[in-house]
């Protein structure tokens, strides 16, 4: 067996197939990808319509509901070749830390006020997670991150578009505040959200070669959160470039353990300030101590769910619209349609138990502060940002929990990106030992046959 034989035979298997089969199928990949972006972005040419109705808007979009079946289609599809290919070290890596969510959303579910609507939520997200961990090990990185800026460029531009030339559709009347824009979206907290996003995505994708065009979609989706009013994604987003900033420096100077030790430190003095410290302060200046009564929704969601703190009532029961969440909508009619605790951390709560909001705050802890400590590339740094942005904004939306939703395949998707460019960099470096090592025994030879003659 000769020398490149022998590094090739000891390859691990998925290092083998990512040199191989991210050369082809690109397409496939591709597309995968592309309508993974707009199905879990909730992106989509929406009739006009008032503030509210976002469920009944989302089931009967049109032409919506043939994407979607060709889309779980289509991933199903996905999951047969990659594990015939490569088998599931890859995918088990990736889904790791997700496990345990996964499984304490499977079991309340099971035990839940409504089974088989949480195991359709749970299934969904589960597409939406084997879609994002399989996509960026068959495509090479170079192309993932490249449909990944042009599709946000595509969304944000459309939504732009759209709510400046066709107000009718693009923007909605949200009360004393006026006219605000919702783009390709279903309403103006989406856009919000999606743009903040897409901004920190760009963010992290920016680097002193190439800024030109990720600064002007940072421009862009800023824009977009300011004239969508979402104050919460607003705020949330400009902590997270900050928390950013501090990881950044951090990472570079301190050991991990010292690291992730002061940003949880730091953290916990913000969250006990925020919430013990900042409405008293308010309250003294006669302002809105109840975070825009923020305070009774939290309060009453809670003692509701306190009837199944363990296991919960299963996916979708209190971050939805559902038997539980409707009387106390009727309750809080003054405060506008509310229909969901307006805090992920409750959600989680409400659908999962005490479980639930562990295995939730978990996860995005672990991706937000551990894991860009103890992976120094710029993919992890980025999913660390979405994660902190989902944990910081999360304090007062409800935006995805056991939901199919854009942040949970960013932040999978950027964990599996980060995984295969670090394959890729152990593949280009093995190449360029073999590489050496051959030029290095041709010199030898060279010199052999000169002494020879």
């Amino acid at each position: 067996m000769s020398h490149t034989e022998t590094i090739n035979a000891a390859k691990p298997r998925r290092e083998r197939a990512a040199a191989t089969h991210s050369r082809g199928s690109g397409p496939f990949w591709t597309l995968l990808l592309v309508m993974s972006i707009v199905q879990f972005s909730a992106a989509w040419l929406y009739p006009a319509s008032t503030f509210g109705g976002v469920d009944t808007m989302i089931n009967e979009k049109a032409m919506g509901i043939p994407f979607q079946y060709l889309l779980w289609l289509l991933v199903l599809l996905a999951l047969c070749l990659h594990v015939a290919r490569a088998g599931f070290d890859f995918l088990a890596k990736a889904l790791t830390p997700f496990l345990p969510f996964f499984l304490v959303g499977l079991f309340a579910s099971v035990l839940g006020i409504a089974p088989f609507t949480s195991i359709r939520s749970l299934i969904l997200w589960t597409f939406c997670a084997l879609a994002a961990a399989v996509i960026p090990f068959e495509l090479p990185a170079r192309q993932s991150v490249k449909w990944l800026f042009r599709m946000s460029v595509i969304l944000i531009v459309l939504s732009v578009l759209l709510s400046v030339l066709v107000p009718k559709i693009g923007a909605v009347d949200y009360g004393t505040t006026g006219s605000v824009w919702r783009g390709v979206f279903t309403n103006k907290n989406q856009l919000g959200w999606i743009a903040t996003l897409i901004l920190l995505v760009c963010a992290g994708m920016c680097t002193r070669k190439n800024w030109v065009w990720p600064v002007l979609m940072i421009l862009l989706s800023a824009v977009c959160v300011w004239k969508s009013g979402s104050k919460g994604a607003l705020v949330a987003g400009i902590l997270t470039l900050g928390y950013l900033g501090l990881v950044k420096l951090l990472r570079s100077k301190v050991t991990p353990a010292l690291g992730v030790t002061t940003v949880l430190l730091a953290l916990g003095c913000m969250l006990v300030f925020g919430f013990f410290v900042m409405p008293e302060i308010l309250a003294a200046l006669g302002r809105d101590a109840t975070f825009t009564g923020r305070t009774f929704v939290w309060s009453l969601y809670f003692n509701s769910m306190l009837n199944t703190p363990f296991l919960g009532e299963g996916p979708g029961a209190y971050t939805a619209l559902s038997e539980l969440t409707t009387p106390m909508a009727i309750r809080l009619t003054e405060l506008g349609a509310i229909v969901t605790p307006h805090n992920a951390f409750l959600g989680a709560f409400g659908d999962g138990g005490i479980f639930g909001v562990f295995a939730f705050a978990g996860v995005l802890i672990y991706l937000g502060i551990v894991s860009p400590f103890l992976r120094q590339d710029r993919m992890t740094l980025v999913c660390a940002g979405i994660a902190f942005f989902n944990m910081a904004h999360g304090l007062v939306e409800t935006h995805e929990v056991f939901i199919a939703g854009f942040g949970w395949f960013l932040m999978i998707f950027l964990r599996a990106l980060s995984m295969k460019q670090e394959e890729e960099s152990a593949a280009a470096g093995i190449a360029a030992d073999t590489a050496a090592g051959k030029g290095k025994r041709a010199a030898q030879a060279h010199r052999a046959t000169v002494m020879k003659k």
